[in-house]
């Protein structure tokens, strides 16, 4: 039997999956680790939000991935907020814009830490509450973790 680790995030109406991952280069014949953040929504949007993504995935460079961890702490020790933004323009198309928002929130009595991911008019917000910090804290330390496992390349994998 094969484990994966994996990591998952739920707030009451979306979640996030943190996962390792690998991609394939065929044309450097290689393969390479990286760190998967898979943003869903727990149901399928109303019909205002038809066409919109149920889940968007962003794929980390491992180097990223700490980079993410250490802006989740930042942002819980000091609040404000943090992006990192990916772009990529496929062949033929428009330039894809793709960013995870990590931030301090408060609303009224109520206050927490929230990570979301946005691409085009598509977004994913996943709050967590006060009273769920340390899972939060257990994600930014998840992400640390895949990101050492995930520094590979394997130059015979493609």
């Amino acid at each position: 039997m094969s484990a994966k680790h994996m990591f998952s995030l739920y707030s009451l109406k979306s979640g996030i999956e943190i996962t390792p991952e690998i991609k394939v280069n065929d044309t450097k014949g290689q393969a390479e680790g990286r760190v998967m953040l898979r943003f869903f929504l727990l149901q399928a949007p109303g019909a205002a939000a038809a066409g919109k993504a149920t889940q968007i995935k962003f794929l980390l460079e491992p180097w990223e991935a700490f980079d993410l961890a250490l802006r989740m702490e930042k942002v819980f020790q000091n609040g404000g907020k943090e992006k990192i933004t990916h772009k990529f323009t496929p062949p033929g198309q428009a330039e894809m814009v793709t960013s995870v928002t990590i931030d301090k929130w408060k609303n009224g009595q109520k206050s927490g830490l929230g990570i979301a991911v946005a691409r085009g008019d598509s977004f994913i917000s996943v709050p967590v509450g006060a009273d769920s910090v340390s899972r939060f804290l257990y994600a930014a330390e998840f992400l640390r973790f895949l990101s050492t496992r995930q520094g590979w390349i394997n130059k015979e994998a493609a």
